[in-house]
């Protein structure tokens, strides 16, 4: 099986790449920071002096509970509010209208896919067609049949 996009950096557009970036440290940095008291807890039970403090600093095991609440709290307004974007996306797309263009000729597709007309015809004359690439996602061979 071909690798997806995501597995082929050298298919990735330099805003792709960034966006993949940053949300994987923004992932990152949230989940330390939902841990972060956990990561306390399980140090203070395991006798690391410098966390014990830190506990009994902020209030100890009922700290804990009311951060853990807080947390789940954030973690469901962030779902309602990705919920509600998706759903406002989607109904924002249903409404408008799409956009009417000439059909693609064989010929613009021979052209923009750089294979032969021929195998573009036969292919759009087929009723099961299979394209073959190579490792840089160009177009070597169309089967139809």
């Amino acid at each position: 099986m071909k690798d997806i996009i995501i597995n082929q950096p050298h298919l990735q557009s330099f805003q792709q790449k960034c966006g993949s970036a940053f949300m994987s440290l923004l992932s990152w940095v949230l989940w330390l920071y939902f841990l972060w008291p956990l990561f306390t807890l399980g140090a203070w039970l395991m006798g690391l002096k410098s966390l014990s403090d830190e506990i009994r600093w902020f209030g100890g095991y009922k700290t804990l509970l009311e951060l853990l609440q807080l947390y789940g709290e954030i973690v469901l307004v962030i779902a309602v509010i990705w919920l509600f974007w998706t759903l406002y996306l989607s109904w924002l797309h249903s409404s408008v209208a799409p956009k009417r263009t000439a059909p693609v000729t064989d010929q613009q597709l021979a052209v923009a896919f750089k294979v032969d007309e021929t195998l573009v015809t036969a292919a759009r004359a087929s009723k099961k067609v299979t394209v073959h690439f190579d490792n840089h996602a160009v177009i070597t061979d169309i089967d139809s049949q």
